[in-house]
């Protein structure tokens, strides 16, 4: 499987996660709910790494410093935006919230090139900008809200934080694996490995420290938080496989699609109707798909 499935397999699982991740909201903490991403993803996360290592017959990697530090980054900077997300959950306006995250495809083109000297194709800048486009405006008809909402600071803030981490995870992560210089999904499956376990044991002190009682709010909504740990890792199995293979920016250029997932998903199991805009902006977004293509 190339960059191009792995990526749209992980929209997949993303966006069926956060309706899970959502669904926690409403009663667990954002750093609980944090945790059951980390927490129930490990099983996972170790199995698959064990499976691909398996199957491998180069010795294993040397580990330097500069690789240390990259994956120490990407795992920071997504428990932030992971946490960030979250909150936006919790807010009222949260699908404003979310629309401000997802323009996390631009600002890994801008923080990639502002940082790394990555170099796009201008279709590929074009097509990140539809995307952007298609994005916004399907969000803006799903939320029904006005423009005080949407330029609501505290709203805004979270959201583009979260984005600003996302991008900043895909770019560091890509820039781990390629210090490995091995095979792309085993680079991919240690990072991920290495990344779950930092994370975990950071908000598992945070979680205890927020209050020792969220370890028994867990243990309640176990069915939930394994859903989450689940689909998330899978996810996150198929981005950092992508980013391994593929520029960060034009891989979450192309995971522009989980909106019309999330669009199909509420159309076929709660039976919504799609409006003629967001019909619109599903078409934007698959122009920003045929466009990418056509540009990598």
């Amino acid at each position: 499987m190339d960059w191009i499935g792995l990526t749209i397999f992980a929209a997949l699982m993303q966006a069926v996660r956060t309706a899970g991740q959502k669904q926690l909201t409403s009663s667990l903490s954002a750093i609980a709910s944090t945790w059951a991403r980390y927490g129930f993803g490990l099983p996972l996360a170790l199995i698959y790494f064990l499976i691909v290592w398996q199957q491998r017959t180069d010795p294993f990697p040397d580990l330097s410093l500069r690789f240390s530090v990259y994956v120490s980054l990407a795992a920071g900077a997504q428990l932030l935006a992971t946490l960030l997300l979250v909150k936006v959950l919790s807010l009222r306006n949260f699908s404003v919230g979310t629309t401000y995250a997802k323009t996390e495809g631009i600002l890994a083109a801008l923080l990639g090139t502002a940082l790394f000297g990555a170099l796009l194709h201008p279709l590929a800048w074009l097509a990140i900008g539809l995307g952007i486009a298609g994005v916004l405006l399907v969000s803006v008809s799903r939320a029904k809200v006005g423009l005080r909402a949407i330029i609501d600071g505290r709203t805004a803030c979270y959201g583009l934080m979260a984005g600003a981490g996302f991008a900043l995870t895909a770019l560091w992560v890509r820039a781990a694996s390629l210090e490995l210089s091995t095979d792309p999904l085993f680079s991919a499956a240690l990072i991920l490995l290495l990344s779950i376990l930092l994370q975990g044991s950071v908000c598992s002190l945070l979680v205890h420290r927020q209050n020792p009682d969220n370890w028994r709010r867990l243990a309640g909504n176990v069915k939930v938080c394994a859903f989450v740990g689940l689909t998330g890792t899978l996810g996150s199995i198929g981005w950092y496989s992508a980013f391994a293979l593929q520029e960060a920016a034009i891989v979450k250029s192309l995971g522009q699609v989980e909106f019309i997932f999330t669009l199909l998903l509420t159309y076929f199991f709660f039976k919504e109707r799609i409006s003629r805009q967001e019909w619109i902006g599903i078409l934007l977004v698959m122009a920003s798909v045929i466009l990418l293509l056509w540009a990598v």
